[in-house]
């Protein structure tokens, strides 16, 4: 009788725990990032339109915040360490997977996933690396390694929030930080010609993803994944980020495919405000 009373209690428990990890979302969930207007740099902007593109699918509200600091108040991360995700008055989570994985624990069998099979899991799960690998080191190589582009538009957003000599300071410590990311991952010594190269292999992979089954509405299938919302994110900001260099850009207008895809996904979530004027524009250029 005692044993039987404590498994009871032990499904109950789990049961309980199961429940409040379903609802486990706190209503003071905020997501830092600085300024885009002078602050963001190309990177950053990409994974912060990922994160806020991927908690949109996955209907969870957030509240934005402009902090300058948010870069400082980061937990860490591997390439971008933004945007900051504050979930109630203790966890806080940076850039894309990390954000990704715990969103996807707090939502358990619920999550925008929960419907693919493990296969198809595995799959974008490795793609998901892939791009953000890929696109992240190329925003990071022309933001930093390419000369027009670091001293017009780079060097002076790394240095917007702080005063001189803080600024100074800030702006080296940033440019030796991106030349470490490239070391690791033997990116340093690529020239545009390269990156550009790596960023076509990518969405010719992609291309693949998306036109293997006709009736894919989304990489994973019929509806959204995490992939969509990471590449929505990066292809946004590449696109309509202005940079004195703007080969990155000019590379995706030759994928049609991949720009109806994201367009689609700006009208389905941001009511098209986001990409359809730049692409647009970038129709005419290539005409």
């Amino acid at each position: 009788m005692e044993l039987e009373q404590n498994l009871t209690a032990a499904l109950m428990q789990s049961s309980a725990e199961e429940g409040k990890s379903e609802e486990a979302w706190p209503a003071d969930a905020h997501l830092h990032q600085p300024a885009e207007a002078n602050q963001l740099l190309l990177p950053e902007r990409s994974s912060c339109l990922a994160v806020k593109t991927y908690l949109r699918m996955c209907n969870l509200p957030f509240t934005e915040h402009i902090s300058d600091n948010a870069e400082f108040m980061s937990p860490g991360g591997r390439l971008t360490h933004l945007p900051l995700l504050r979930l109630g008055p203790v966890k806080t989570f940076a850039e894309f997977e990390p954000i990704v994985a715990q969103v996807e624990a707090v939502q358990g069998a619920n999550c925008l996933d929960s419907w693919m099979s493990e296969d198809q899991r595995d799959n974008i799960r490795c793609l998901v690396s892939y791009v953000e690998n890929v696109f992240t080191l190329a925003e990071i190589h022309m933001s930093f390694v390419d000369e027009v582009n670091y001293q017009l538009y780079t060097a002076t957003r790394c240095a917007a929030a702080h005063p001189w000599p803080l600024s100074t300071i800030r702006r080296f410590a940033k440019q030796k930080d991106a030349q470490k990311i490239l070391k690791v991952y033997r990116w340093q010594d690529l020239d545009n010609d390269q990156v550009i190269q790596e960023v076509s292999i990518c969405a010719d992979a992609l291309i693949a993803e998306l036109e293997e089954d006709q009736a894919k509405s989304y990489f994973g299938g019929s509806r959204p994944c995490k992939l969509d919302a990471l590449v929505f994110g990066h292809v946004v900001a590449i696109m309509t980020t202005k940079l004195p260099n703007m080969e990155l850009a000019a590379v995706l207008a030759t994928y049609p495919r991949l720009l109806a895809h994201c367009r689609r996904i700006d009208q389905s979530l941001f009511d098209g405000k986001l990409l359809t004027s730049a692409v647009e524009e970038q129709e005419d250029e290539m005409e």
